[in-house]
């Protein structure tokens, strides 16, 4: 059984978390490639430390569906044909990143999810479903067959996590400690997501395997 694990990843958040699925796909013995997705044009690439006027463009884009061309390492991955795609959507406002949505809606989506099962793995700090729903709803559109997704979150409420965001990208160090006197969470997903990483692949690919018998 093959598995195709694919993300975008600008912090190292999602790519910790999908090395983390792929070590445990590995686990349970599938055939694992993990392929990273980025923006094909550097003029797009996103790093460390932002802008207000850069984080405005994608994070409005993404609300808007805004669609770029893509790059994917290694190349190979995406042309071949896989028994699950575990996907791992990035929130940007409250909606899929810009490069997971331009994958949903690629070429390569209709080829490597035609018939297949996907899960989605939502990184993000709170809000979540609608870039559940719209993973699950595009990837059905290019052919796939979806079983299941779930939030991965970062430490911390709404608010002080917002605050830790906003700063962490605006900086080049590991983010405020406080604000305003308040102690902020640190930057990243928590310790609980990344451990529900392994029992939430294993959970996905046994769907797989059932429905295959």
């Amino acid at each position: 059984m093959r598995c195709l694990i694919l993300y975008y990843s600008m912090t190292g958040q999602a790519e910790k978390a999908a090395i983390l699925a792929a070590d445990a796909a590995r686990v349970e013995g599938w055939d694992v490639a993990l392929c990273r997705m980025s923006m094909s044009d550097p003029a797009d690439a996103l790093a460390r430390p932002m802008n207000i006027a850069v984080s405005k463009k994608w994070t409005q884009g993404a609300q808007k569906g805004m669609i770029v061309p893509l790059a994917y390492d290694p190349p190979d991955a995406i042309v071949q044909r896989y028994d699950a795609v575990l996907l791992f959507s990035n929130t940007w406002g409250d909606h899929p990143s810009v490069p997971v949505r331009s994958f949903l809606q690629s070429a390569e989506a209709r080829a490597v999810l035609s018939d297949t099962p996907f899960g989605a793995y939502i990184v993000c700090r709170r809000l979540w479903e609608k870039n559940l729903g719209i993973v699950q709803r595009l990837g059905e559109a290019a052919g796939g067959r979806f079983i299941g997704g779930e939030p991965f979150m970062h430490p911390g409420g709404q608010i002080g996590s917002l605050i830790q965001t906003i700063t962490y990208l605006y900086r080049t160090d590991g983010g405020r400690k406080r604000f305003a006197g308040f102690p902020l969470p640190r930057y990243g997903l928590s310790d609980e997501a990344m451990v529900r990483v392994a029992p939430f692949t294993r959970e996905l690919l046994a769907r797989v395997g059932s429905s295959a018998r």
